[in-house]
């Protein structure tokens, strides 16, 4: 089982769904799986690059590709309105700019589970050390701290406790990556 704790310092997640605009004021939560994964790749790539090989880096993408469970802190949506200058019909033109956000208690986290998933001790070292240097997720004003957790630790025994039920919950699709035998599933049925 492999846990990771997201941490959002300023207390806010700034993510666009996948298909909007940003402009739209509509938010992503919980954060979509491809983006945790899509961010993965960025830190190595940006400050990892010579510190973590691409045979480990891959293990570990192709293992995070399963689709997790999500365990929320209570959470709201906001957003603020700026006015930002445009220049496009002169020096006093502005546009209007929607910085939609999900609000939710600084201290609190958002834990990531796979409950069918291991990874060896070595590669559970470099993934510890991968989501340290973690710096956002979302846009880059998401600032967020991100940590392997003890999967039968007390953070996510009590996260399990209040699972919400997704039959009561609103449904919302996510962008997901799909594994390359199931993607080879899905082919053969077109």
């Amino acid at each position: 089982m492999i846990a990771i704790g997201l941490k959002f310092i300023s207390g806010r997640f700034h993510a666009t769904p996948w298909g909007r605009h940003v402009n739209e004021g509509a938010n992503e939560w919980p954060p979509a799986p491809w983006r945790l994964l899509r961010s993965l790749v960025a830190t190595w790539k940006m400050r990892l690059y010579d510190g973590l090989t691409r045979n480990d880096a891959e293990a570990i993408l192709r293992a995070l590709a399963e689709p997790p469970e999500f365990y929320l802190p209570p959470a709201g949506a906001g957003h603020t309105r700026h006015y930002m200058p445009w220049f496009k019909k002169g020096p006093g033109d502005k546009t209007l700019v929607f910085d939609a956000f999900v609000a939710l208690p600084p201290d609190s986290e958002v834990i990531v589970l796979w409950p069918n998933v291991s990874l060896g001790e070595v590669k559970i070292d470099v993934l510890a050390r991968w989501l340290s240097a973690l710096g956002y997720l979302g846009r880059a004003e998401a600032w967020c701290e991100a940590r392997l957790l003890n999967a039968e630790g007390q953070h996510c025994n009590r996260a399990r406790q209040r699972k919400t039920d997704i039959r009561a919950a609103t449904l919302r699709s996510r962008l997901a990556p799909l594994r390359r035998d199931a993607m080879a599933a899905c082919r053969t049925l077109v």
